[in-house]
C-alpha cells in the first residue's frame, strides 16, 4: 500500500544518504543492504514495478527480470541480476519519497533505482508494501561519506 509506505518510512530515509548499499535480487525483488551486505543488517526492500537506470536510461527493470518458468532460466537470472553489480557499494546520494508512494534512489555514479506510484488502492487490511525500510542490529557505526547531508523530498 503505497501511502502507507510513505507514511510509515519516509521519515527514516534520511538516515541513509551517504552510506554504502549493496543490491541483492529476490526473483523481481530489490534489497538494497546499507552498509554490509549481510543478514539482519539494515536495509530498504522495493517489490516490483521499479527501473534501474542511469543518466536517465533504463538499464533493467523488475519487468525484464526472466520468468522462473522460462527455458534456462538460471543462466538467464544469473546474466540479468549480473547487470547490478556495478553498483556494489555505491553510495546513497539522495532519496526522494513521495506520498502517493513513488520512490528515488539516487546512488554514486550517477545510477539510480525509481519505484512508481503503484496503483494499487489504499486497502488498510492490505500486507502489502511497494517498498519498506528496515534498521537492522548493527556492531558497526554508519560509513557515511563526508559531505552529503540527508534530505527527503516531501511532495
Amino acid at each position: 500500500m503505497p501511502a502507507r509506505d510513505y507514511k510509515e518510512f519516509h521519515a527514516q530515509l534520511p538516515s541513509l544518504v551517504g552510506r554504502k548499499c549493496f543490491v541483492t535480487l529476490a526473483t523481481n525483488s530489490l534489497k538494497l543492504h546499507i552498509d554490509h551486505d549481510k543478514k539482519g543488517g539494515t536495509y530498504l526492500w522495493v517489490d516490483p514495478p521499479w527501473q534501474f537506470c542511469r543518466d536517465g536510461e533504463i538499464i533493467e527493470s523488475s519487468a525484464s527480470c526472466p520468468h522462473h518458468e522460462e527455458e534456462d532460466y538460471e543462466q538467464r537470472f544469473h546474466a540479468w541480476s549480473s547487470r547490478f553489480g556495478i553498483t556494489r557499494g555505491s553510495v546513497i546520494q539522495k532519496i526522494q519519497a513521495s506520498p502517493d508512494g513513488s520512490l528515488w534512489i539516487h546512488l554514486s555514479d550517477d545510477y539510480a533505482f525509481f519505484a512508481p506510484k503503484e496503483f494499487i488502492p489504499d486497502d488498510p487490511s492490505s500486507w502489502f508494501d511497494h517498498w519498506y525500510f528496515h534498521e537492522g542490529e548493527s556492531n558497526q557505526p554508519a560509513q557515511t561519506t563526508p559531505g552529503l547531508r540527508p534530505s527527503v523530498s516531501d511532495l
